[in-house]
């Protein structure tokens, strides 16, 4: 029996409106990790070189499989497997597993193996999906600073294990300092590719003459 009650796929629920209801249990698979292993000859031990590239460990996608099943008369399950296909296979979905509600998995789709038993029908929904699990929400972090001081240290936490680059608003033009390194940033809204958020705490110091504020918004995920 399968541990998810049901899950929607772009707009359509697997339930609700597919009339099917999710059998198996191995759901999603665990994304395997990048791995760089080397043996070096007259060296104790092998050298792990996994992290020598980004700094941290990245990882291969994970597979998200449903077997489905629907019962269903002969012409409704016809019509049901050609507008599954149609919609569907080959194309990138997002899900959403009633389970986990706030979170989402996102991938390219393929429908495969459509059965045919007496009242019933049978398909498998598979997806090549990203290795994390999104949060459905963006997160926002707001430092303010006062004209009185014109600067202000402000500390921004990823709790996601996926690093990420955050989209920086500025109502006004001002610098950054953060790990030793200053960036300028222009008023409005911008990202800064070598500006990156690793899971934890980062810490921004922020100098704004006159005072104002800086935003950071950024989509959290995990394994």
């Amino acid at each position: 029996m399968s541990i998810f009650l049901g899950a929607t796929i772009n707009d359509e629920h697997t339930l609700r409106d597919w009339k099917a209801a999710i059998t198996n249990a191995d759901v999603i698979s665990v994304p395997e990790a990048n791995t760089v292993i080397l043996e070096v000859p007259g060296r104790n031990g092998n050298l792990d070189l996994s992290e020598a590239l980004t700094g941290d460990v990245t990882y291969r996608n994970r597979e998200i499989k449903l077997e489905l099943a629907s019962s269903v008369n002969l012409q409704t399950w016809y019509q049901k497997c050609l507008h599954i296909f149609n919609t569907y296979h080959g194309k990138t979905v997002t899900i959403i597993f009633d389970d986990d509600s706030t979170h989402y998995y996102t991938g390219r789709a393929s429908v495969s193996d459509p059965q045919r038993v007496r009242n019933g029908g049978a398909f498998i929904f598979t997806v090549n999906a990203d290795p994390f699990r999104y949060s459905i929400t963006e997160k926002i972090v707001t430092a303010a600073v006062s004209s009185s001081v014109s600067s202000a240290t402000k500390t921004i936490t990823n709790s996601g294990r996926m690093p990420v680059c955050p989209t920086i608003t500025a109502s006004e033009a001002c610098q950054m300092v953060t790990g030793g390194i200053t960036y300028s940033l222009l008023q409005g809204t911008q990202t800064i590719p070598a500006f990156i958020l690793p899971e934890g705490d980062t810490t921004v110091q922020l100098t704004i003459t006159g005072g104002g504020t800086v935003s950071f918004t950024f989509r959290e995920g995990w394994l």
